[in-house]
């Protein structure tokens, strides 16, 4: 719908950029033209798929110029086939142009964090990727939930929770990778991708500690959600929480340890100086886990368990041994240049 009919039937609905596919289509999905889209009587239905890639190329354009104030394309027209855009408006903020400015700084929400994706071999040899989790995660996480065991649930969210709405998952899945970032685990075996697990780091408001829960799964069927590891950030990148979980099948090919390791570089990474994580006493494999990660446990008045890792205390304990390898390299780097110089002024000499 285009034109005067957007004002007249005040059909409007919002989106932050960047966008992908997922999020392209909700955007349609809640406006009222989406059912013309899908077609109609004697029409045919419009190629949605076209107009999400149009979308997210938009979106696109946005993050890569800021300099870009406002752009308005109406009408756009599309068919079964192809769109084109019959009119289209662009203001450019003259401020902007010559400005230097920081990466994504104009952003709302932050581009997906590509450099942490990574490949890592689980014991058995197989091979998972470690990558921040997407809008698109959603049915995965949604058939993860619904394999937990009701201990687990109990140790992740401290009470037994049956089901979880779609704005839940949408509340896990699509997320602001500046202030929180969640981690998952995926393993693709026969073409399907499966999750294993869940870690999770939520910033605390002072922006000096941060929480991290850890938990067990149960998963079965073809298609899940192995793992993922969550962190969120407050705006001075100072505090996080951080929250675990893994399926049961999963468990010990070391990538309970692994995500959550990899979740404390990250975190080291952003500037934090603390996570602690909140247990209940009977959750042995994630106190010993964190233990294993050098956390202080505490046993609270109120029957919970804390484990806090203090990241800048570590940094400072082991600054001195960084320093003294560093020192050794360069005296190894200046030995190997002058045995390289003397054997050239040898060969010189003959």
């Amino acid at each position: 719908m285009g034109g005067i009919g957007v004002e007249f039937f005040k059909d409007v609905t919002i989106g932050i950029p960047p966008l992908n596919q997922t999020l392209a289509r909700r955007i349609m999905e809640e406006t009222k033209v989406y059912q013309l889209l899908k077609g109609y009587r004697n029409i045919l239905p419009a190629n949605i798929k076209l107009l999400e890639e149009i979308m997210t190329r938009f979106s696109q354009m946005l993050v890569d110029f800021p300099q870009i104030k406002e752009v308005d394309i109406n009408p756009l027209l599309i068919d079964e086939e192809n769109a084109f855009a019959l009119d289209a408006r662009v203001i450019i903020d003259k401020e902007r142009v010559f400005e230097k400015l920081k990466p994504h700084e104009h952003l709302v929400i932050s581009p997906y964090p590509k450099k942490h994706e990574a490949l890592w071999k689980l014991r058995d040899g197989r091979t998972v990727l470690l990558r921040p989790i997407k809008p698109e995660d959603e049915p995965l996480w949604l058939e993860m939930f619904k394999n937990f065991s009701e201990e687990s649930i109990r140790y992740r969210f401290f009470e037994i929770i049956r089901d979880t709405p779609h704005e839940v998952r949408v509340r896990y899945c699509n997320i602001d990778y500046d202030r929180e970032i969640a981690i998952v685990a995926e393993l693709t075996e026969k073409g399907r991708r499966k999750i294993l697990g869940v870690v999770r780091l939520i910033n605390e408001p002072d922006g000096k500690n941060g929480e991290i829960a850890l938990a067990e799964l149960t998963e079965k069927g073809r298609r899940k959600i192995l793992g993922v590891v969550r962190l969120i950030n407050e705006p001075d990148g100072k505090n996080g929480e951080i929250a675990f979980i893994v399926a049961d099948p999963w468990q010990g090919l070391g990538l309970g340890t692994k995500m959550v390791d990899y979740m404390i570089e990250i975190c080291k990474d952003r500037g934090l100086e603390k996570i602690y994580g909140i247990m209940l006493p009977d959750n042995r494999r994630a106190i010993s886990l964190m233990r294993k990660m050098g956390a202080k446990i505490q046993y609270l008045d109120d029957g919970t368990v804390k484990g806090l890792i203090d990241l800048k205390e570590e940094e400072t304990k082991f600054r001195p041994v960084l320093e003294q390898v560093a020192n050794e390299k360069k005296i190894e780097k200046k030995d190997a240049e002058r045995e390289q110089a003397e054997k050239k002024a040898e060969a010189t000499e003959e």
